[in-house]
């Protein structure tokens, strides 16, 4: 049995897809139902939360296998302590069901977000070290605590590895990913502007057979980046404007009044429980080298060859245009 920890989530649906197609038995553990329109279901389903132990151990329980994708994704919270509770604790208490259950392999989700130095350019890859005063808010630092948790683990002899996903793009993106919200609301004409910056973008289909992977060539204690391609993000909204059959948006927001503006709406976020349009951390993580390359780990994971990128942004468009649809909106 295979154990899929936020197997409800972008990703991790679809790892649980890759896993049924190749016969081994999944067992979900995730807050959030699975979505009933997947057409292959689980094994088994367990509602439960990584901050409740007794819990987790009783869904590690007969696991051969498992991928820690459980999070909490976003930049920012109305109670930053959340992150530091979810993202490091709860690791911390799937770390400790683990080494109580017979695991043979652990792979851990990290982020691309903690791999961006201060003064680095240039592309970022496996080989990249960066300290806790180069981490950009509290979603970072405790998806940093928690990266290094697993890394100890790996050091005293456990087999976990670590894959640091940049930013997935495609269909199913029912809790709307930063680029999944870029895409949605562009389609819906309220994108008039954007900030410069860097992206990687990868298909969340390749995210998933990268866990995949990972849990059976990686080597524990290693990081794996599962990157795909380098975009500036006006070059992204040109390839959706020609997708969609509509202008790009040409404004270039400067960096002060793009960060001004966020700091303003998480001020009013915190008064209200607003969720802010644009955060710190995101905005502040623009001014970073955020490009990636990840061959290295392509290779040493079986040579797996990504799809293009034109063809993970159209499956994107084609998805969110039907959802949209499906909400009484025509776009």
């Amino acid at each position: 049995m295979d154990l899929v920890i936020g197997g409800s989530g972008f990703i991790g649906c679809r790892l649980v897809e890759i896993l049924l197609r190749k016969k081994r038995p999944v067992r979900v553990f995730d807050l959030a139902p699975f979505p009933a329109d997947e057409t292959l279901q689980p094994t088994e389903i367990m509602a439960g939360t990584i901050l409740d132990l007794k819990s987790l151990k009783a869904a590690v329980k007969g696991c051969a296998t498992v991928y820690h994708l459980a999070a909490n994704p976003q930049l920012w919270h109305r109670n930053p302590k959340i992150f530091n509770q979810v993202n490091r604790q709860g690791t911390q208490n799937v770390i400790e069901a683990v080494r109580s259950a017979n695991v043979n392999r652990l792979v851990y989700t990290s982020t691309e977000s903690i791999l961006a130095p201060r003064a680095h350019q240039g592309l970022i890859t496996e080989d990249i070290q960066t300290s806790m005063t180069d981490m950009i808010g509290p979603y970072c630092r405790s998806k940093f605590l928690a990266e290094h948790c697993i890394a100890d683990l790996a050091k005293n002899g456990f087999p976990a590895v670590i894959v640091n996903p940049t930013m997935p793009i495609g269909p199913c993106d029912r809790n709307l990913t930063p680029p999944g919200k870029m895409i949605r609301n562009f389609l819906l004409g309220k994108i008039k502007g954007y900030l410069e910056c860097t992206l990687n973008l990868i298909d969340v289909r390749d995210v998933a057979m990268g866990h995949f992977l990972a849990a059976e060539h990686g080597i524990p204690g290693r990081r794996y980046i599962l990157a795909g391609y380098n975009l500036q993000v006006k070059d992204f909204f040109i390839r959706l404007a020609a997708m969609c059959h509509r202008p790009p948006p040409r404004f270039k927001v400067p960096y002060a009044l793009a960060l001004g503006f966020s700091y303003i709406e998480e001020w009013y976020g915190r008064l209200t429980g607003r969720e802010p349009l644009s955060s710190v951390t995101g905005v502040r993580l623009c001014r970073r080298s955020l490009a990636f390359d990840g061959t290295q780990t392509w290779q040493q994971l079986g040579g797996h060859i990504i799809r293009p990128l034109d063809d993970s942004l159209g499956d994107a468009v084609a998805w969110h245009r039907q959802k949209l649809a499906t909400e009484g909106i025509m776009v």
